[in-house]
């Protein structure tokens, strides 16, 4: 009787090919995913998932390749027809959005993936480890978030026997002038990374984010005042001098007026190691 028949010698000679000719690939894993947040996006470009994303926001803007990308509407009003045109076999949202149209999209026959909406360091962590696990990238998840964990360590480290300093965080006010000033509070994810990279928020009203008067600013009195100024409605000369208004404020007097145009800051995904750098940089130059 011979040892082995035709047959099972190339049943061997394929097992042992498989894994390069990805033969017995998983495919039970999302092959078209719609995402309806920025930084969710962003996870599943860092998990190396990218080429899975068929449908984003219109606020969506990193990685530089979904520009591309068919655009399904805002974060509250997403087109419903065109996500269902997409086919996706996966729509990735937020807790939040979850809780305004899941139902709806659902109803469309559709899988739905929501991941936590409160923005905080171990919740993008978590946020990570949920969407890898989803798309089959659990080992890119863990390497990002150990990532993420090395460079919160690294930092605090740095700056751990340095006094922190008083920011305001500006996020938003009237085109060309200090009126309707909306700054960070002490409950926003931004908060916590002006924590950790060394600063101490001046607003300590348990809001995400909150108007100010010009007028206000004297009795707060921070050493720095950032502006994120992402969309650029301002530029930076405009700025500057547009705060000048308040010359006699410490932070404007010593010239410690800094503005972020990068969206790193904005996005809670694993793009909060550049923002806390630039943070840093910001608040701590000396380190």
């Amino acid at each position: 009787m011979k040892l082995f028949t035709t047959s099972y010698i190339y049943f061997l000679i394929l097992l042992f090919l498989a894994p390069t000719l990805n033969l017995f690939a998983d495919n039970s894993y999302p092959r078209r995913v719609v995402s309806l947040s920025p930084s969710i996006t962003e996870i599943i470009y860092g998990l190396g998932a990218g080429d899975k994303v068929v449908g984003v926001t219109m606020y969506s803007d990193f990685p530089p390749e979904v520009k591309d990308i068919q655009k399904i509407g805002g974060w509250v009003n997403p087109n419903l027809e065109m996500i269902l045109n997409l086919k996706p076999d996966l729509v990735i949202m937020l807790t939040d959005q979850d809780k305004i149209f899941g139902d709806k999209i659902r109803a469309l026959g559709l899988k739905t993936l929501a991941v936590d909406s409160n923005p905080s360091t171990s919740h993008i962590t978590r946020s990570i480890s949920i969407i890898g696990s989803e798309l089959g990238r659990k080992e890119q998840s863990s390497k990002l978030n150990k990532e993420i964990n090395s460079v919160i360590t690294e930092i605090q480290s740095e700056i751990a026997n340095i006094t922190p300093k008083k920011v305001l965080c500006v996020i938003g006010r009237n085109p060309g002038t200090l009126d309707d000033i909306y700054a960070v509070g002490n409950t926003s994810y931004i908060n916590e990374l002006i924590t950790l990279s060394g600063g101490v928020n001046v607003i300590k009203k348990e809001r995400t984010a909150l108007k100010i008067s010009k007028e206000s600013i004297f009795a707060l009195d921070p050493d720095i005042i950032i502006e994120i100024n992402h969309d650029k409605t301002d530029k930076e000369k405009e700025v500057k001098e547009i705060w000048s208004a308040l010359s006699e404020a410490k932070a404007i007097e010593n010239n410690q007026l800094k503005i972020i145009s990068s969206s790193a800051i904005l996005h809670p995904s694993q793009r909060i190691v550049d923002g806390l750098k630039e943070l840093v940089k910001i608040i701590h130059p000396e380190v």
